[in-house]
């Protein structure tokens, strides 16, 4: 799509701009000028305003995530003492995090590495869980649904156990199709205090969708995300409404020499006089984000030493310069681990397996459109 016109705009004002123009719009990104694949307003999420050193100001959800000299973090882990994050112009200190409350925000899907964009010129992103609902409803050839539970809650009393079973309604109608609910915990936070606080209007909502999900019998395949799984009660992910649960593990050596290989090609890099294996074998407990960086730093070293290519040595040294995510949060990831060992399906492959994916212009993936009701 080619860039006609570029306008700042606040995200509010962009997504009022969307629902009445209904054009099709662009967003800068780290990887160039890239697709908005969806925009959707979230409500009721807890934000916090963060402040860099020459006053470029970023309100976002806690959830939100920016690029750090660490790796990526959710807003409401920067340490305001300690992180430096990457933004349009180089690296910048945080000088200031303020807690900004309970406000509406909005979720930004875009069609580029890591879902990337620069938002307020900051480098933030998306973790990808929606491209994988997309790529289901593409492969299946089948319609995508995106349930939004905050908008199932009417103000008069019944409006929301109507509201739900109108959906349900909607939902059959449309079968056989994909289901998807994003960020599924924030719709079952208030369950438990349902009677003391909303009259059980929220249980009984609640109540009632699960009841479809164990007895439907229409060909509806239901995909759910979460940040949280300690959030989730049990009762909602027992036998009958789930039938696989999946946990991403941080990549093998297989994978990574894929990832490496992968990424080589995409920024053009001659990866066959580079030595992959040392590589993956040296970049332990990275993800496939943080291989992402390294290169990238690796490259900007080269740019800047007169334009020559980057070698096994700049790749090595720029691994060696941050710890991943792991090395920082090592007992969060270990009781992460720890939990999935005996209740989800291992999506990682074994190191014997091989996938073979060519670059991002070989590669032809469909990615369906959704339906939000």
């Amino acid at each position: 799509m080619e860039v006609k016109e570029v306008k700042e705009v606040t995200i509010s004002d962009f997504f009022d701009l969307c629902e009445k123009d209904g054009g099709e719009y662009q967003i800068e990104t780290p990887d160039g000028w890239k697709n908005i694949n969806f925009l959707v307003k979230k409500k009721n999420k807890e934000c916090y305003n963060l402040i860099t050193e020459d006053g470029i100001r970023l309100g976002c959800s806690d959830s939100h995530q920016v690029l750090t000299t660490d790796g990526w973090k959710k807003s409401k882990d920067i340490d305001v003492n300690k992180d430096i994050i990457v933004t349009k112009n180089g690296n910048k200190s945080i000088v200031a995090k303020e807690y900004m409350g309970i406000r509406d925000t909005f979720d930004l899907q875009v069609d580029s590495e890591e879902s990337r964009y620069y938002s307020n010129d900051i480098v933030s992103h998306n973790c990808g869980k929606s491209l994988v609902c997309k790529a289901i409803s593409s492969v299946w050839n089948m319609p995508l649904l995106r349930l939004d539970f905050g908008k199932l809650f009417g103000s008069l009393v019944g409006d929301s156990e109507k509201n739900i079973r109108r959906v349900i309604e909607i939902i059959s109608a449309n079968a056989p199709g994909i289901l998807w609910i994003d960020e599924i915990e924030k719709a079952i936070s208030g369950i438990s205090s349902s009677g003391q606080s909303d009259g059980g209007t929220t249980s009984r909502v609640l109540s009632t969708f699960l009841t479809w999900m164990q007895e439907k019998t229409v060909p509806v395949f239901v995909v759910a995300t979460a940040n949280d799984h300690a959030s989730i009660p049990p009762e909602f992910l027992r036998a009958g409404r789930f039938d696989e649960i999946f946990f991403v593990d941080l990549p093998n050596l297989k994978e990574r020499e894929e990832i490496f290989e992968i990424l080589f090609k995409q920024r053009k890099v001659d990866y066959k006089k580079i030595n992959i294996k040392v590589l993956a074998k040296n970049s332990d407990k990275y993800s496939g984000a943080e291989i992402e960086k390294a290169i990238e730093n690796a490259m900007v070293v080269g740019f800047t030493d007169n334009l020559r290519k980057i070698t096994t040595k700049d790749v090595q040294k720029a691994l060696s310069e941050f710890k991943s995510l792991y090395e920082m949060r090592k007992s969060d990831f270990e009781e992460l681990i720890e939990w999935a060992e005996n209740r989800c399906r291992k999506a990682n492959r074994s190191e014997s397996e091989t996938l073979h994916i060519g670059s991002s212009s070989e590669m032809d993936l469909d990615i369906g459109e959704e339906l939000e009701i």
